[in-house]
């Protein structure tokens, strides 16, 4: 039976990170993927580094440790990133405070990700920039982020990995887990190519994704998240040299974004309590 110091089960950005990080401290490291590399939520996203702008109002610490993240990404993988300048429409003179005042707290943070500071923009110089914006707009605020190739990432990471001597198992489906007399895990046993094998392992790291709910059930733990399905359209083309924040004709806050050659459009969200290995985009 093989042993490994630490078994990694999650082929996405988190598992193939973590596993890139224990492969340099020097540990015996064995990742194990169902499918392919960034073939989950990793690889089905809007492609940025988020700078937890969002989160300023409510959570602080996430938009800090949002900023650190996508510093790091930066020094580690700059060959992968790409700046996005967003514009956020305003609407109303009154609400320009607010935002001003919002974003100037925001630009403390922006440094640690390499984040230009924030502009106002008057409604001659957004025209210049957005020549189709809505016509009530008379106000905007700039901001960036980063943009990202994440399956690269995810490989590059893998690579990386391997390159200091981890195992990288993909087409590998974790079926079990190990267990000793008293319950502790002590490894796992996957289905490959070849069969059923087990693998023992000091440690075993769950980087799942939305599929932690079913490979925590193996273990006999329950860990509860709201599965969401979230949905971009991605036009073939670049329609656009900045992002624009838009509001959705029902309300909905969403955004137009160039990233790389190609444009995305999003994002439309809903829960989903389906099969997670059979997403489908429906019309709606």
């Amino acid at each position: 039976m093989e042993e490994f110091d630490v078994v990694v089960v999650g082929g996405g950005v988190n598992g193939t990170g973590i596993a890139r990080d224990l492969a340099i401290r020097g540990l015996k490291v064995c990742l194990i993927e169902k499918r392919d590399l960034a073939s989950g939520a990793s690889g089905a996203n809007s492609g940025m580094i988020h700078g937890g702008l969002r989160y300023l109002l409510y959570d602080i610490d996430t938009t800090r440790h949002s900023c650190l993240d996508s510093g790091y990404i930066q020094k580690i993988a700059p060959h992968l990133l790409f700046r996005i300048p967003f514009i956020m429409p305003i609407r109303h003179k009154v609400t320009v405070p607010f935002f001003e005042t919002y974003f100037e707290v925001y630009d403390k943070y922006a440094v640690l990700k390499n984040g230009m500071p924030h502009t106002l923009l008057r409604k001659e110089e957004i025209r210049q920039l957005v020549p189709n914006i809505a016509d009530d707009v008379e106000y905007a605020v700039t901001t960036d982020e980063w943009g990202i190739d994440p399956q690269r990432l995810c490989i590059a990471n893998a690579l990386s990995a391997w390159e200091y001597g981890a195992e990288i198992r993909l087409y590998t489906e974790l079926i079990d887990y190990l267990k000793d007399p008293q319950g502790n895990i002590i490894g796992v046993r996957v289905l490959d190519r070849q069969g059923e094998r087990d693998i023992r392992a000091r440690i075993v790291m769950q980087a799942t994704g939305p599929w932690i709910m079913q490979t925590s059930a193996k273990a006999g733990v329950e860990v509860k998240i709201r599965p969401g399905k979230g949905v971009h359209i991605t036009f073939d083309r670049r329609l656009v040299n900045y992002s624009v924040i838009l509001t959705m004709i029902d309300g909905r806050a969403s955004f137009i974004m160039p990233h790389q050659n190609t444009t995305i459009l999003g994002t439309t969200d809903d829960d989903y309590y389906g099969d997670l290995d059979d997403l489908r985009v429906t019309e709606d």
